[in-house]
């Protein structure tokens, strides 16, 4: 049996046919949160993307990140195959539901609507993995875009020795410019697709100059190696945190300055 890839655009009108939902379409597109696997319910936030435009499956198994591919069955409407599935390998204190979200994955060969969202089933037609559609995220990467005067360090009030330190982000080209409190530093971020608050900094180039505020700027970047996520408070203020969700660096938006110092 010949599979082709489709996309996104031809796959919303796909009309289920399997018994008890004749005329029932479904577009499995974008991103869904898992929440059982064979009918028990799992711990942590699991969640599976489906990027139909390019072939793609993208996620986390409730630990790992997961990515691979997918691919639908062009004659057999409500067949679906994923390839290549693979995912990170760190460690986390309940590898559990990871395990059980994985093992799934590869069972499952079709998919069809349920009363909350979608199950994908196995190659006799039981479910594996029930799915509801997750939210579109209030916050988003673009918020962080633009210039932010840093605030605060581990919780403690930058002293401005020198220059005032700040970050500016290029959203669109996944760039950091700045000034750590003495030196220009200049590098880049990552996202991890599918988690909306996730923020890593790359390896940041910095000039040499010696002066007053090199303490603060060894903070400042010390701080940055620990960044994993963002949040953005009610007072408009952008917290950079770390593993284990502790704010490391508290930065205020710049209004009105220019970005080069």
């Amino acid at each position: 049996m010949k599979k082709t890839l489709i996309s996104a655009a031809a796959f919303v009108a796909v009309v289920l046919s399997s018994c008890g939902t004749t005329g029932k379409s479904v577009d499995i597109a974008g991103e869904w949160n898992v929440v059982s696997v064979e009918g028990q319910e799992v711990k942590g936030n699991p969640y599976i993307g489906f990027d139909m435009e390019k072939g793609r499956l993208y996620g986390n198994a409730g630990c790992n990140r997961i990515m691979g591919g997918v691919e639908l069955d062009s004659i057999n409407p409500g067949k679906i195959g994923f390839t290549g599935v693979a995912s990170t390998r760190m460690m986390c204190p309940d590898m559990e539901t990871e395990q059980k979200v994985l093992e799934a994955l590869n069972e499952v060969a079709g998919y069809k609507a349920s009363a909350t969202g979608v199950e994908l089933t196995d190659k006799d037609g039981n479910v594996v993995l029930s799915l509801v559609k997750r939210e579109t995220p209030a916050v988003s990467l673009n918020d962080i875009n633009g210039k932010w005067n840093i605030s605060k360090v581990d919780g403690v009030e930058v002293e401005i020795a020198d220059k005032t330190p700040f970050l500016s982000f290029n959203v669109a080209e996944n760039a950091v410019h700045g000034n750590g409190g003495c030196n220009i530093i200049n590098g880049s971020f990552s996202h991890e697709e599918g988690n909306s608050l996730s923020l890593k900094f790359g390896q940041m180039i910095s000039t040499m100059m010696a002066g007053p505020g090199m303490e603060t700027e060894r903070k400042v970047l010390a701080a940055m190696n620990k960044v994993t996520s963002f949040a953005v408070n009610e007072d408009g203020t952008l917290s950079l945190m770390d593993a284990d969700n502790n704010e490391v660096l508290l930065l205020v938006k710049s209004e009105g300055e220019a970005v080069s110092e």
